[in-house]
């Protein structure tokens, strides 16, 4: 028999739970005047500022890390329905981000956050970290690289070749395989959207009581690889 060449494509795909929630605070307000769109976002900054560092002392700090986005002022002129030109209005706002390792303390944060004046909860978003999402990512290519294997071995025995090995292994794209599509340029392991969820009231008569529901996050990966049947 001939030496036989075999090139296929590896696909994998797995969800994993997140682990960390990011919660993205506006804070904003306008008014009359510059004082009337600064002062409310003044004290609602200086409130979260507060219990983000006050969690932060806890034992057992359930938050991994926030940012601030300093507070920006401006104005605009405003027009009537007639468009006659009105008084100056006055803005003020600030964006903060609160990350969150233990997930428990997410409900009580936003529920109280959501009581500041001024203060509204843009969005919750759930991710893996940096390190637990390379681990995953690796295991992910193995899966791919195996899923390659077991496609070369259905291959080569088919055809009655009882062994083979392999001569390449690349990226997609890399073997001259067509590319398959992917969620994100450049083919290759990538972890899917990062999936955003929110918070279910689980009683109106006890009080804020909330479960968190954060979708589980795909992660793909997509290889090539080349075998040699002797």
């Amino acid at each position: 028999m001939n030496e036989l060449t075999v090139t296929v494509a590896g696909h994998a795909e797995r969800e994993y739970a997140p682990n960390r929630c990011t919660v993205a605070l506006q804070v904003h307000a306008d008014g009359a005047t510059r004082e009337q769109a600064a002062d409310p976002v003044a004290r609602a900054v200086a409130a979260l500022t507060g219990l983000v560092t006050e969690m932060r002392e806890r034992p057992g700090n359930p938050v991994k890390r926030w940012t601030f986005d300093q507070v920006r002022h401006s104005r605009y002129r405003p027009y009537s329905n007639e468009g006659a030109t009105l008084p100056w209005r006055y803005t003020s706002a600030a964006s903060i981000t609160v990350t969150f390792h233990d997930f428990d303390a997410i409900g009580a944060f936003v529920d109280r956050v959501s009581g500041f004046e001024a203060v509204t909860v843009a969005d919750l978003r759930w991710w893996i970290g940096r390190r637990s999402r390379q681990k995953k990512l690796a295991r992910v290519r193995d899966l791919a690289v195996q899923n390659a294997l077991d496609k070369a071995k259905g291959y080569t025995k088919s055809l009655g070749y009882s062994t083979f090995r392999a001569v390449a292994i690349a990226d997609p794209g890399m073997l001259g395989l067509p590319t398959p599509p992917a969620p994100y340029p450049g083919g290759g392991p990538v972890m899917r959207s990062e999936m955003h969820a929110g918070l279910t009231s689980t009683s109106e008569e006890s009080g804020p009581a909330f479960t968190l529901e954060p979708d589980r996050i795909s992660i793909t990966a997509d290889v090539e690889a080349r075998f040699e049947a002797p």
